[in-house]
């Protein structure tokens, strides 16, 4: 699907922003000033001095082709609702560690957090 978009890995940015409006609504803003441009705002945002922003640590994995999973998107996966997967399960001293975290907004490399819940689930 976001292959056919000029710009597929905006695309994929926010695709990941599902769950974080506020996130979503700036990224989506930056998008609609860069791309009348012909750029990218993941390379927009990129070439900008490092802030530690949650979209930025998006736009960086995205970029380097890592395959992520938001906290919304973990919480997903694991049935249960964001808050809950937060408290009960990735705050265990087993789970994997977060390519990024503040708050509630946190990233993980998608295939170690579906090993960690199929095994949790093979228990």
């Amino acid at each position: 699907m976001t292959d056919a978009l000029p710009f597929p890995r905006d695309a994929a940015v926010l695709a990941h922003l599902r769950g974080y409006p506020d996130d979503q609504r700036r990224f989506a803003n930056l998008v609609k000033q860069t791309h009348p441009r012909g750029t990218s705002a993941v390379e927009f945002l990129l070439k900008r001095p490092p802030s530690g922003e949650f979209i930025e640590a998006l736009a960086r994995a995205v970029q380097d082709g890592v395959e992520i999973v938001t906290a919304v998107e973990a919480a997903a996966l694991a049935e249960l609702p964001p808050r809950e997967f937060l408290q009960d399960v990735a705050a265990r001293p087993d789970f994997p560690r977060p390519l990024y975290r503040r708050d509630h907004r946190a990233i993980w490399r998608r295939a170690e957090v579906l090993a960690y819940l199929d095994a949790l689930h093979d228990a």
